[in-house]
């Protein structure tokens, strides 16, 4: 008879234990990676949120990661005109930055020509679209191509 008894709290133990870890965080991880100049860039810690600009009040969306050696930092940054926060195109309010954050190097690319993101989807929670142009450090020109971004909304 105890090893009856026995048996059923081991069972139930199990069970409890195999249904708590059936019940893990199914948020998908973010992503964020671009290729600049032949070159891929790929973010291993992303964040993205939303904020409004203390000084014209517009809504912003921003995509911000680091490159999984730490050597570079990336930033998408887009403005919604009229604050109406919706899927679409965007390129008159749209920044990006990649910057080499070693020490010894000061290199950054921003905005340039036609940078284009086509935002396929917004929410509270969740964004994701993709992007390409051409960003600039002083007189060089690299162009930007296979954007993409998935993110979870802090």
């Amino acid at each position: 008879m105890r090893f009856k008894l026995w048996f059923a709290a081991l069972f139930a133990a199990v069970t409890a234990l195999s249904s708590c870890e059936s019940k893990k965080d199914t948020t998908p991880a973010s992503t964020f990676v671009f290729t600049l100049d032949g070159q891929t860039y790929h973010s291993s810690q992303t964040d993205a949120f939303m904020e409004v600009d203390s000084t014209t009040g517009e809504k912003l969306f921003s995509i911000n990661g680091v490159t999984n050696n730490l050597s570079h930092h990336m930033e998408l940054v887009i403005g919604f005109p009229e604050n109406i926060v919706q899927p679409g195109t965007y390129e008159a309010s749209v920044t990006m930055v990649l910057s080499d954050v070693q020490a010894n190097k000061i290199t950054a690319y921003a905005m340039g020509k036609g940078l284009k993101v086509n935002l396929t989807s917004i929410n509270s929670k969740h964004a994701e679209g993709t992007f390409s142009g051409t960003l600039t450090n002083g007189e060089i020109e690299k162009p930007l191509t296979d954007g993409t971004f998935i993110v979870n909304i802090k």
